[in-house]
């Protein structure tokens, strides 16, 4: 059984055949190869299941480099590993910077090509079969309370985004500005949901910010407040994800919560934060109190109705 397909790009013939028969005997692997980046190229464009490509950095009509470029542009999901007779720490290191991932000396260091396939296909192997079982996802519901301690806050916004990208809900522009979301989120919650701190303590200036920094961990340590919790719940299909955050407050009337820029620029930088949430968000809800946030991000001509939604999140 063939445990990887890797292409060998050298314009030496000799070294495309050394290759070769070392991977042959250590590994039950499909081996093709090219004689320039321009060839190679080539192939990783028509052949979907290249698994790894070795490329030596100096070969006529298209160079090892422009290669790599290339496919960091179209195929960036295939690994490059460079192979250099050269041995100059500024090809390297612009190799690695342009994304190759791995380098190997020639001739010296051509013995270790089999373990350093045999790491690299071991993880694109486990890459592919989490693609594969996301086939099959249908809907994972999470939920978490933590305490009022903003250290937990990206941790969790990392537990939360899981799979996200995977399932298609939004593309990588996308999730960041979710991760931002959410971070907005739960810092209110906490901030100014637990700890009822107004955004105006907040500040503008260096000190003013220290000075708030203070006041929220001394407000997290006092009775009344050292023991609320910032209850999240994640409910993620391969239609569309709904993210529950509530505190223990009193609440706020987020009804005179900005709309619009225009809206903003008269209540200065109150709402901000929130008004961010609704652009990167496909809805933005609350209950009547203000103490919790509905958060729903729907994948692009997604045909779900917002009731079934709805419906499903609370099953």
């Amino acid at each position: 059984m063939e445990v990887g397909t890797i292409l060998i790009v050298d314009d030496e013939k000799i070294i495309r055949d050394l290759l070769c028969a070392m991977l042959k005997e250590a590994g039950d692997y499909k081996l093709l190869t090219a004689i320039n980046g321009k060839e190679a190229l080539k192939m990783c464009m028509s052949e979907e299941n290249i698994d790894l490509v070795f490329s030596d950095l100096r070969m006529p009509v298209m160079s090892g480099m422009e290669l790599l470029v290339k496919l960091r542009k179209n195929r960036p999901e295939i690994p490059v590993v460079i192979l250099t007779g050269y041995g100059r720490r500024e090809d390297v290191i612009e190799a690695l910077r342009l994304g190759a991932s791995n380098f190997l000396l020639k001739p010296q260091e051509v013995d270790m090509v089999y373990t350093v396939a045999s790491k690299i296909l071991r993880m694109r192997h486990q890459e592919k079969m989490e693609k594969m079982i996301l086939d099959f996802f249908v809907e994972d519901h999470q939920m978490f309370s933590i305490p009022n301690d903003l250290h937990y806050t990206l941790p969790i916004i990392d537990l939360l985004t899981d799979k996200i990208l995977l399932l298609g809900i939004c593309n990588k522009a996308e999730l960041t500005n979710l991760r931002f979301a959410l971070d907005e989120a739960l810092v209110n919650a906490v901030v100014h949901g637990n700890l009822e701190i107004q955004s105006s303590a907040k500040g503008a200036t260096l000190d003013e910010m220290m000075q708030f920094n203070n006041l929220v961990k001394e407000r997290s340590l006092e009775p009344g407040f050292s023991d609320r919790k910032v209850t999240i719940t994640r409910h993620l299909t391969n239609e569309f994800v709904i993210f529950s955050i509530e505190d223990q407050g009193r609440g706020f009337d987020w009804r005179t919560l900005p709309k619009t820029l225009d809206d903003m620029e008269i209540l200065s930088n109150y709402g901000r934060g929130l008004f961010l949430i609704r652009a990167f968000m496909t809805r933005v809800e609350f209950n009547d109190k203000g103490t919790r946030i509905t958060l729903v991000k729907e994948k692009p001509d997604s045909n779900t109705n917002s009731n079934s939604m709805e419906a499903r999140a609370l099953t």
